[in-house]
């Protein structure tokens, strides 16, 4: 973001990094104030097996109730549930689910599309608004169909979606009068974890 919009960069912005794995995150000056996630990245957003945020009953209801053991629950919460779970076992994969005209796939996407919207409402909350907001990763980067659906829900912030823009994956999909700047920026997962290997191996060879 400090390549491509400095000054957006310098603002409120929220990156939602979109694949198997998702999270939301509100970034002050680029600096993280807060996050979807909690004590593991199975919180928060709809993922592709993993269920997101869920009601604590729930698992004590699997337990007690269905007679599911911990390891069971922890399979059940981790690799049959989210995007998988809720489309009936269709598929984990958003292009999969995106062509198909069956209804649970329909009702995976919504939901996916529903936590997604109002997850960027509670962290515009943490924010005190919002400025841009940063789509990226395999869902964010390239299924405009997703990001319509989100932005659709976002009225309320004044966004005003390029459905060109949109459709052609371009790094900025919003146009000049929308109040929030929506870009399309690909993650690049790789990078970060050699920089952080560095930054650990400085601090190790100091030490």
């Amino acid at each position: 973001m400090r390549e491509i919009a400095p000054d957006l960069a310098k603002g409120r912005v929220i990156a939602a990094h979109l694949g198997n794995g998702a999270s939301l995150c509100a970034m002050l000056d680029g600096h993280s104030v807060d996050t979807t996630m909690g004590f593991t990245a199975l919180d928060g957003l709809v993922m592709g097996t993993r269920s997101g945020n869920l009601d604590p009953g729930v698992i004590l209801y699997l337990e007690q109730e269905r007679g599911l053991s911990a390891n069971q629950v922890e399979t059940l919460l981790y690799e049959q549930s989210g995007l998988l779970g809720v489309s009936g076992g269709l598929a984990s994969d958003m292009r999969t689910l995106l062509a198909s005209d069956d209804p649970h796939a329909k009702e995976a996407i919504e939901l996916f599309v529903y936590r997604i919207a109002r997850e960027i409402g509670a962290l515009t909350s943490s924010l005190g608004g919002l400025d841009g907001l940063v789509f990226t990763a395999g869902i964010g980067e390239n299924a405009p169909e997703i990001r319509e659906k989100v932005c659709g829900r976002l009225g309320w912030l004044a966004v005003a979606l390029d459905a060109e823009a949109n459709r052609r994956n371009g790094a900025l999909i919003t146009t000049l009068d929308s109040d929030v700047a929506i870009h399309v920026i690909p993650t690049d997962e790789e990078a970060m974890i050699v920089r952080h290997t560095l930054d650990v191996a400085g601090r190790s060879a100091a030490c």
